[in-house]
C-alpha cells in the first residue's frame, strides 16, 4: 500500500505573520490518492445549463365548431355566366312571418360597383332571382315583385313612396331608403338568404360556414384575451376576416387584416352581440371579394357590405339595438 504523503509546515512565531503563516501551511488542496488496483473516477459530466426563463405560450382561443352557412348554398342548377349587371339581394324571412322580403346590397351596374338603392332602380319591376337554400329539394328560383304601394312609418313619421321603402325596421323607427323586393308565392328560404339577379349571373358567390375554416389564427388581438371565442374565419386574396364574441354580451367584433396584422373593423358597427359573415361574392368580377356581414343584435339586426377593401364599410343599414 502506499503511504500517503503528509505535508508539513512550522508556523511563524510572531503574531504579526501568523496569519501568512496559516496561509503557508494549509498548502495547495491535494486530492486523496486512489486505492491501489482501483479504476480512476471517471470525470464529472458538466452542470445541465440553466434554463433561461421563458414566457409560456397563451392559452389557445376557443374556436366556435365548423358548421354549414347560415343562408345555405348557392348550388342551383343550370348555366351561370358573367352579366355587367348584376345585383345581390339580402332576405329576410323570420321566423312567423308571411313575407319574404329581398332588399338590394351590392351591384355591378355596367361593370362598375355599387350599394343599395341605385342597384334595386337597376332590375325590372318584377323579377327571377336564383336564391341560396338549406334544402337541395326546395326551388331555388323565386319570382320577387317591387311593392306597388306607399309605406309610411308610424314610428318614425316618415313617409316611403312606392317602389321606395326602408331598408329594415325597428320598434321606434324605420332605417334608410331602397327598393325592396317582395317574394310571390310562399318559397321555401333560409332565415337569412341570399338572392342574385338575372337568375343565370355569375357573381362567384361563396356562402361562408361556421368555425375557422383553416385560416390561420396564431397571432391576433383575441390571443391572452379571456372569454373570447372566433365564431368565424376566412380568407380571400390578401384579406383575412375573422368574427369574435365575447367577453360580454355585446361584445361582439369584427377583424380585418391586409398585410399589417388584425385591426378592428369599422367602429360603427361597435356593441352588436355578434357578426355572421354570410359570404363573399365578386360581383363586378374584378378579381376582388366584397363580403356581406349580417349584425346579430339583442333586438332586431343590421347588415353591411365590405367592398374590395375589407376594412371600410362600403354599404350598411341597422336596425339593431341592445
Amino acid at each position: 500500500m502506499r503511504t500517503p504523503r503528509i505535508l508539513s509546515c512550522t508556523l511563524p512565531s510572531t503574531l504579526e505573520f501568523f496569519l501568512v503563516g496559516v496561509a503557508a501551511c494549509a498548502g495547495p488542496s491535494i486530492p486523496p490518492a486512489p486505492t491501489e488496483g482501483a479504476s480512476p473516477a471517471p470525470p464529472s459530466a458538466p452542470a445541465a445549463p440553466t434554463a433561461s426563463a421563458t414566457v409560456a405560450p397563451a392559452a389557445a382561443v376557443p374556436v366556435a365548431p365548423a358548421g354549414p352557412p347560415s343562408v345555405g348554398r348557392d348550388d342551383a342548377p343550370g348555366k351561370r355566366e358573367r352579366a355587367r349587371t348584376a345585383v345581390l339581394l339580402f332576405g329576410a324571412n323570420p321566423e312567423g312571418s308571411e313575407e319574404i322580403r329581398f332588399v338590394p346590397v351590392v351591384c355591378s351596374l355596367g361593370g362598375k360597383l355599387e350599394t343599395g338603392k341605385a342597384c334595386g332602380l337597376a332590375m325590372p319591376a318584377t323579377a327571377r332571382v336564383r336564391t341560396t337554400r338549406t334544402d337541395a329539394n326546395a326551388p331555388a328560383i323565386v319570382t320577387v315583385v317591387r311593392s306597388t304601394r306607399n309605406f309610411h312609418d308610424e314610428a318614425g313619421g316618415r313617409d316611403y313612396i312606392a317602389p321606395t321603402g326602408p331598408a329594415c325596421c325597428m320598434y321606434n323607427t324605420c332605417v334608410g331608403e331602397t327598393i325592396p323586393y317582395l317574394a310571390t308565392g310562399k318559397p321555401v328560404v333560409p332565415p337569412r338568404a341570399l338572392a342574385i339577379w338575372p337568375e343565370t349571373a355569375e357573381v362567384d358567390l361563396k356562402p361562408q360556414p361556421a368555425g375557422g375554416g383553416g385560416v390561420e389564427l396564431s397571432e391576433g388581438p383575441w390571443v391572452g384575451a379571456s372569454g373570447v371565442r372566433i365564431e368565424q374565419a376566412l380568407r380571400a386574396g390578401g384579406q383575412r376576416l375573422v368574427s369574435t364574441r365575447g367577453p360580454c354580451g355585446s361584445c361582439g367584433a369584427l377583424w380585418v387584416e391586409r398585410g399589417g396584422g388584425f385591426a378592428s373593423v369599422d367602429k360603427e358597427i361597435s356593441a352588436a352581440d355578434g357578426f355572421d359573415i354570410l359570404a363573399t361574392s365578386d360581383v363586378d368580377g374584378d378579381g376582388h371579394s366584397e363580403a356581406i356581414v349580417y349584425e346579430i343584435w339583442r333586438n332586431d339586426y343590421g347588415l353591411h357590405v365590405l367592398g374590395n377593401d375589407w376594412s371600410k364599410l362600403a354599404y350598411r343599414f341597422n336596425c339593431g339595438n341592445i
